[in-house]
């Protein structure tokens, strides 16, 4: 597979369920930032391809056949002697889910500006790169490959999109700051949470005021999500909110960014303007509620019918997911 519309740069990880006791309560799968986004732009229509290392291990097994049964390209995947990346989900004392890290030291921390060797040229005839502040924090060397990156694909003329996701228990707010400072000027899009991202990294908490804040640094398009209050964007000067459409039963909110930025990316690669493309983002990312985990499972058609047919709302509601608690260590 050649001519990608997207490419992605950052760390999957498996994903291991287990009771209190230990015991496997069910089949492992994949999930992670890198991996969410990935499948959210392969079900959004675009052709893509992640640029990661993993362990040569039956963890790294498991991300590559899944990686294929989405549609993702994992051809240019290379594989180390660490080992793949992982988290646990168990339930704690009240019965609720808690995630467990295994990430210090993953093959995917070893990721460095010497695999622009290998990934250089894609990177050059890449129309959208999607990065995040999770894939700079997991080591340094892998900070400086996200800056080369969105440096390279943007002097070819791309679009990095750059997703903060700051993670308190991976990185500390200077760093992350940081991060977002390196890669700014040169990104197309930046998206962030408020207040999860915008709090700590910013001081600010209300959405035109987060994207005023970072208009002082880039003229990047920025997207501002808020739960399920309405999406803000701005882009060229101009200033869109797309509410949030109710899912009946939502279950949990993790990886619902990462959909949501991935799908914006997929439709911008394939010509649409960001703000034609929210309401469509919105949608995949409420629809991924419905189930546990991060990985999107709706189609192109599904997240169309939804859009087509759900209520909105534009504001939160009773019902609305929490995210899963992260337990992460620091590499």
């Amino acid at each position: 597979m050649a001519g990608y519309d997207v490419v992605v740069l950052g760390e999957p990880m498996v994903e291991r369920h287990r009771t209190m006791d230990g015991q496997q309560a069910a089949p492992d799968s994949v999930s992670g930032d890198a991996f969410n986004a990935a499948c959210a732009a392969a079900l959004a229509g675009a052709r893509v391809a992640l640029l990661t290392v993993l362990g040569a291990d039956p963890a790294g097994d498991l991300i590559l056949a899944e990686l294929v049964r989405r549609g993702v390209d994992a051809s240019q995947v290379r594989r180390g002697g660490e080992r793949t990346g992982a988290y646990t989900v168990s339930p704690d004392a009240e019965g609720q889910p808690r995630f467990s890290y295994q990430r210090a030291g993953s093959a995917a921390t070893t990721l460095s500006p010497a695999h622009l060797a290998l990934w250089g040229p894609i990177l050059d005839d890449t129309p959208v790169l999607i990065t995040s502040g999770v894939t700079a924090a997991i080591s340094p060397s892998a900070a400086e490959l996200v800056v080369a990156a969105v440096t390279r694909v943007a002097r070819a003329g791309g679009a990095p999109c750059y997703d903060v996701n700051y993670r308190p228990n991976l990185t500390d707010a200077d760093s992350a700051r940081g991060a977002l400072r390196a890669v700014a000027a040169d990104c197309r899009l930046v998206k962030l949470a408020s207040p999860g991202d915008s709090s700590p990294l910013l001081g600010i908490v209300e959405a035109t005021a987060v994207a005023t804040a970072l208009a002082e640094f880039t003229r990047a398009a920025v997207a501002v999500t808020r739960g399920d209050a309405p999406l803000l964007l701005t882009d060229g000067g101009q200033t869109t909110e797309h509410p949030a459409v109710r899912m009946p039963t939502p279950v949990d909110s993790t990886g619902a960014g990462d959909i949501l930025l991935g799908t914006l990316a997929a439709r911008l690669a394939l010509g649409e303007s960001l703000a034609s493309a929210a309401p469509l983002a919105v949608v995949a990312a409420g629809l991924s509620t419905r189930h546990r985990g991060g990985a999107p499972r709706a189609t192109l058609d599904e997240v169309r019918a939804a859009l087509a047919g759900a209520p909105r709302t534009a504001g939160p509601s009773a019902d609305a997911p929490r995210a899963l608690e992260e337990q992460e260590a620091r590499p």
